[in-house]
């Protein structure tokens, strides 16, 4: 068994709204470049589709068609926003910094980190 789809709940810290949305695929993009850290996400384990961390990953084309999240915007979670944008149905950049100023392809949205 197991889920295909991961469900994402996310919180605007400005409103208290949240907002539900459902992922074919997880990038992890947080910790050190040679030492993969993954955060505590309850009911990560009944996920069955694509998690990986960034220190993993190597193109865009496994995530072809699919709706991403990114958790983590630093520089590893940013680059591969934007270079996947161009194969992924919708990447959504979740961290809980301030938004980055700079343009981003029309199929990236920031939202805030992921509470659920």
């Amino acid at each position: 068994g197991g889920e295909r789809y991961w469900e994402v709940v996310y919180r605007c810290l400005n409103t208290n709204s949240t907002t539900n949305a459902f992922f074919d695929g997880i990038l992890v993009c947080n910790g050190h470049y040679s030492k993969p850290l993954y955060p505590t996400i309850p009911g990560k384990e009944k996920f069955v589709g694509t998690m990986i961390h960034s220190h993993d990953y190597r193109d865009s084309q496994h995530f072809k068609g699919e709706n991403v999240v990114i958790l983590g915007a630093a520089a590893s979670g940013t680059d591969i926003a934007v270079e996947i944008s161009k194969d992924v149905n919708q990447v959504y950049l979740a961290h809980n910094g301030p938004f980055l100023p700079s343009k981003l392809p029309a199929n990236v949205a920031q939202i805030r980190g992921i509470s659920e």
